[in-house]
Formats: C-alpha cells, sequence, structure tokens
C-alpha cells in the first residue's frame, strides 16, 4: 500500500495523539496498521499493531523538552508498504527531577571536590544549561552560599572553607524554562589542619619573621614572641 496520512499533536499532559487515514488508491483490501514511535535517544522504539478500523491511537509518557519520531505504514494481504514518519519535539519545562549520587572526589583543609549524576533523562524535560551548588556550614546560622556549574559540567570545587567542618550541600538542574528541585542535603567534612608549632626565624638581631606557611584553624588576631638572646642565628619555637 502507499503511505497512510498521519497527524500527531502533543499535549501538556504527556501524551500524543494520532490519527490517520488510509492510503488511496487500494489495490486490495487494508487490513491493519503498523506504528513504531519513540524518543530519538532512547532505544528500542515501541511497536504497536492494528486493525483496519482503528484509526486513532493515545501515545502515554510522552517527555518533554524531547525528539520523537512516529512511523506509520498500512498493510494488505502482500504486506506493509511505505512508513509515514512524523518527527516531533515538546516544548521544554523545568525539570521534574534532581541530580543524583553526589561524592566527594577530594577534600582537603579548605576545599571539597564534588561531583555528581545528572537528573534522570526522562525528568530532564529538556536540555540540561546548568547545575546551581547551595552550601554552607551546618552550624551556620547564615544563608547558603551558591556556585553555578555551566553544563555538561557535572563537578565543582568549593573553597575558602572551615578545617574540619560539615558542609551541608544540596545540587539542582535548570533547563532554559527554570530550576528544578534540589536534591536532598548531602554533608561532607574538611580536612583538620595541622597542629605543629609556629616556627620563627632570624638571620638579623631584633628581625624576626614568621613562616607564611604555617595555617591555623582559628583566625589569629595576634602572636606572643619569646625572646632568648643567642650569640649565632638559630630557630626559634613558641
Amino acid at each position: 500500500p502507499e503511505k497512510p496520512k498521519l497527524l500527531v499533536s502533543a499535549t501538556e499532559s504527556g501524551t500524543a495523539l494520532l490519527q490517520w487515514y488510509p492510503p488511496p488508491n487500494l489495490p486490495t483490501p487494508l487490513l491493519g496498521y503498523r506504528l513504531t514511535f519513540g524518543r530519538v535517544d532512547i532505544l528500542p522504539f515501541t511497536v504497536v499493531e492494528f486493525p483496519s478500523k482503528e484509526t486513532r491511537y493515545t501515545a502515554l509518557d510522552i517527555s518533554k523538552g524531547a525528539n520523537y519520531v512516529f512511523r506509520l505504514s498500512a498493510r494488505n494481504k502482500m504486506g506493509y508498504g511505505e512508513e509515514t514518519v512524523k518527527e516531533v519535539t515538546t516544548p521544554e519545562d523545568a525539570p521534574t527531577g534532581y541530580p543524583e549520587n553526589i561524592i566527594l572526589e577530594e577534600a582537603s583543609a579548605t576545599s571539597l571536590k564534588l561531583t555528581w549524576k545528572s537528573v534522570p533523562l526522562i525528568e530532564q524535560n529538556g536540555r540540561i544549561a546548568k547545575y546551581s551548588v547551595l552550601y554552607k556550614d551546618i552550624n551556620s546560622r547564615g544563608n547558603a552560599t551558591e556556585m553555578v556549574v555551566p553544563a555538561p559540567g557535572s563537578s565543582v570545587l568549593l573553597e575558602r572553607l572551615s578545617a574540619d567542618t560539615v558542609y551541608d550541600v544540596r545540587v539542582c538542574a535548570f533547563t532554559a524554562v527554570g530550576p528544578g528541585p534540589y536534591s536532598p542535603s548531602v554533608q561532607f567534612r574538611t580536612q583538620q589542619l595541622d597542629q605543629g608549632r609556629t616556627t620563627l626565624t632570624s638571620s638579623q638581631p631584633n628581625i624576626i619573621t614568621l613562616d607564611p606557611r604555617t595555617r591555623f584553624k582559628q583566625h589569629i588576631r595576634a602572636y606572643i614572641v619569646l625572646m632568648l638572646t643567642y650569640t649565632q642565628s638559630q630557630n626559634l619555637n613558641i
């Protein structure tokens, strides 16, 4: 048989309404139809066969922001004829899911490197444009700090953090329409600082230099220097 005429209309409720008409100039009686359809980025496609009297079908679970292909052919006693092909792109929406598997890849006393997996495909509702990462000290009463990660990136380095501190982290994804929900909170701790002594060195009388590599967990407001008299340049430890 020749190609049947096919009409496809996507709805806002996640379905697609299909209607078709028999091919013209049938040489022999029509026996039925075969419909093949699906997202172009997900295989295999769905295949449905219909008797000759059926001319309507509602496809369910149609995702937003996705490309679909619909192929319909008619059948007579000689077999299936040429397919009519319709491609449909559904409008985007904000994601209905959130990024998953947020894990700690690397930690130091002042930074955390995190990675995650994107929103599940059927919940993306379009092309993911960016991610928002919210983080804060769990003991802080202030607002969370936000970092934006452009897609297709799926990792972030949080810097200038406090040592030996637990941070609460959440991540959400954006399409061009807007943001989806934030992921459940995940907590990560920065490492402790080395608790060694501060080393001061002096090579000239009355001149003392603090080693800049020394790091402290708390903010240092002042130093107390104990001076001893030496006949030669030596290290002084306090």
